[in-house]
């Protein structure tokens, strides 16, 4: 699904390796799973949007 995202003209192995080095940063600077950094600032994200889509004013 991520690697959707950032998909481009069909060019699917780019998008893999642009995802492929950001976790390795990920995991490098927080020295952490960066499966669960992604997940962490995915529900962040989809929380802001959501009060943003359900905000009555």
């Amino acid at each position: 699904m991520l690697v959707n995202r950032i998909l481009k003209h069909e060019k699917k192995s780019l998008a893999y390796q642009i995802i492929y080095r950001v976790m390795k940063k990920i995991q490098q600077k927080t020295e952490t799973n960066p499966l669960s950094v992604l997940r962490q600032a995915i529900r962040g994200v989809s929380l802001d949007i959501a009060i943003i889509l359900y905000c009555p004013w």
